[in-house]
């Protein structure tokens, strides 16, 4: 999965890109969803349910979201605040 962000200090694109993957907590694995722009990784999004997805970036927890879209949203948000 590709996205595309837009920075408004420049208008400049940036690509982010993500990589399916697993986790195994506490006996049970979960699907996890890393994004990186060029090789650096951002985020992940951690998928407990159908309607509950934990974002986190650099080890902080972003909070949870009802659709994987919002939690993307949200680490890419916080990388924007952040990193420009």
């Amino acid at each position: 999965m590709n996205f595309e962000v837009r920075s408004l200090k420049k208008n400049k694109e940036i690509e982010v890109h993500s990589e399916e993957t697993s986790r195994n907590i506490k006996g049970q694995t979960y699907p996890v969803t890393e994004l990186y722009i060029g090789k650096k990784q951002i985020g992940e999004v951690l998928s407990f349910g159908p309607k509950e997805f934990q974002s986190f970036a650099d080890d902080e927890d972003l909070g949870t979201s009802k659709t994987l879209d919002l939690a993307i949203e949200t680490i890419i948000r916080r990388w924007n605040l952040h990193e420009n």
